[in-house]
């Protein structure tokens, strides 16, 4: 592959990383933080105490089920965590979240589902639990991917050789790339539903 062309594509990567990094950023600015899925949620627990009102927990999928009929539960927790003051109605028993389709074109489906269907995605690593206060971003983010905010950087997957761990996720320096393009089993740059 021509040099410009090489740096064509990790250019285009890297504009998606950007992206998805503000994205992200501007996502946890405001009320409740949006994250991508690792299988848990905090919340906070209603203790039933007027001088601490809550307890601010963090549960995976299948322990949350158990505080769907907490209706004193704030879930999720608020970005800047647990207030101080008792408020109510904030634990319909449900959530919003941005389900990640796979697809380039309509990346996420915004969809609303109870405690006991969240359990369905606990391994849906692509997926915002909680869904973001202004809604599903328009492009996919790599799970686990510090993103590199500037054009001299770019995420690879380093192929290890190794058939237990078979990639690495690291990012280089463009300039370091030449040491990567005779790496045969290297994916240059990285997809953007993490390394195989």
């Amino acid at each position: 592959m021509k040099p410009e062309r090489q740096f064509s594509k990790m250019f285009g990567a890297l504009s998606v990383l950007v992206v998805a990094a503000l994205t992200m950023a501007a996502c946890n600015s405001a009320g409740i933080a949006a994250q991508l899925n690792d299988g848990t949620l905090t919340i906070c627990h209603a203790t039933g105490d007027t001088a601490s009102p809550y307890e601010e927990i963090t549960l995976d999928f299948d322990e949350l089920v158990t505080h769907v009929d907490h209706e004193g539960d704030l879930v999720p927790a608020p970005a800047g965590g647990c207030p101080t003051v008792v408020e109510t109605g904030n634990n319909p028993g449900k959530l919003t979240i941005c389900h990640a389709t796979g697809s380039a074109s309509n990346p996420y489906n915004e969809i609303t589902i109870d405690f006991n269907g969240l359990r369905d995605h606990s391994n849906h690593t692509g997926d915002f639990i909680p869904a973001p206060q202004a809604g599903c971003p328009p492009i996919t983010p790599t799970p686990g991917l510090t993103a590199t905010l500037s054009a001299d950087k770019v995420t690879i997957c380093h192929a290890t050789g190794s058939a237990k761990n078979p990639y690495n996720l690291i990012t280089v320096s463009v300039n370091g790339l030449n040491g990567h393009d005779k790496h045969a089993g290297d994916i240059i740059p990285a997809p953007a539903g993490g390394c195989p």
